[in-house]
């Protein structure tokens, strides 16, 4: 464990500029696309869902800083996303859908009142739902990914910043001693970004390689 608190800092603020980045690849791509259907309804309300329980997690239980502003940039960010999925695609957009984006609202809401009541229990609470949240937000995308044999729409920055992100975490987590969640949860990351990571050489840098140049004449 680390007792410098220079060092402390610097990767507490390496560690969270990874992740408030993150997702500003997808957020360009969904806007020079103009649509977001490379990514999954479920993964786009599961990682919405995460960023939240992150921000209540990490103020009920008075993380560092770096972390605290970090959750408000990434959460701010993750909501541009949910922006673009009724701006772009509002036309696909069907009842069933409404209500799962107006449900999860409702939820989050009550959630967060729990944790205005009793901060260190529902704290706690929220930093265990997050490892759940975390371990199977992206398994609706790893899904569509599959069905579709196909990575349009979904940015290789945006899991690459989150994976490398989650790389770090790992190791910051045990030199802080920051609680179980954190290294449960980041562990997991680093895990399922190397599935992303054999998708995208599988359906896009594996076919590219295989497609024939055919030369002008």
């Amino acid at each position: 464990m680390i007792n410098s608190p220079i060092l402390t800092t610097i990767i507490t603020w390496v560690v969270n500029i990874f992740f408030s980045i993150a997702v500003v690849p997808q957020v360009y791509l969904n806007y020079k696309n103009k649509s977001v259907r490379g990514l999954s309804d479920l993964y786009i309300v599961g990682y919405f869902n995460g960023y939240a329980f992150n921000v209540l997690y990490i103020y009920a239980l008075g993380f560092p800083v770096a972390y605290k502003i970090r959750a408000i940039i990434a959460f701010f960010v993750i909501s541009i996303l949910i922006y673009q999925r009724f701006l772009y695609n509002n036309s696909v957009l069907n009842n069933k859908t409404k209500k799962l984006y107006l449900g999860n609202f409702c939820f989050l809401l009550f959630i967060a009142f729990l944790i205005y009541l009793n901060p260190i229990k529902f704290g706690n609470f929220a930093g265990w739902a997050l490892v759940i949240i975390w371990s199977i937000y992206q398994l609706p995308q790893l899904l569509k990914v599959y069905k579709s044999k196909s990575v349009e729409g979904f940015s290789f920055f945006l899991i690459s910043f989150v994976g490398i992100g989650n790389l770090i975490e790992f190791w910051a987590a045990y030199l802080l001693n920051l609680p179980l969640q954190t290294s449960v949860t980041a562990l997991r990351g680093v895990f399922v970004y190397l599935i992303f990571v054999s998708q995208f050489w599988a359906y896009k840098y594996k076919f590219e390689l295989k497609t024939p140049i055919i030369s002008e004449k």
